[in-house]
């Protein structure tokens, strides 16, 4: 199953912490939650099956990034720009990207993401920001 996401990716924040008397109570910001509710609603969109072979699956994420101005005004940066080929080495974390991805489509695209015995992950500027995400079974026996 390959399939993509035009979306701008977003990194999986540190949970946040309240405290309201006696408990302490860890919730993520609204933004990281509406994010990857739209991020289901796209991948919802897609009418994709879910994975459910139960074997391992291989996880391949493209995360494609809107370039800076400082890039993106560049005239020697535009071939690579549109051959997406300039790598990210800001942040986002590319492991904090994975996560976002990865929470998000638990229990939709797969049913739990401890099947994933293998990934792969690129971060690359793109002047169409957007996730690609491709998942196979691993073959093992």
């Amino acid at each position: 199953m390959k399939f993509e996401i035009a979306m701008e990716p977003m990194a999986s924040p540190r949970p946040r912490f309240s405290s309201k008397g006696e408990f302490v109570k860890a919730y993520m910001p609204k933004e990281y939650m509406a994010w990857k509710a739209q991020l289901l609603f796209k991948w919802k969109l897609l009418k994709l099956k879910q994975e459910v072979s139960g074997k391992p699956l291989f996880v391949k994420l493209g995360f494609y990034l809107e370039p800076p101005i400082a890039v993106s005004k560049v005239k020697k940066n535009q071939a690579a720009l549109e051959a997406e080929t300039i790598p990210v080495v800001k942040k986002p974390d590319i492991d904090n990207l994975q996560k976002s991805v990865l929470d998000a489509l638990n229990k939709h695209a797969w049913p739990d993401d401890n099947q994933i015995s293998d990934i792969y992950a690129k971060k690359r500027y793109s002047l169409r920001p957007r996730i690609e995400i491709e998942v196979t079974e691993v073959e093992w026996l």
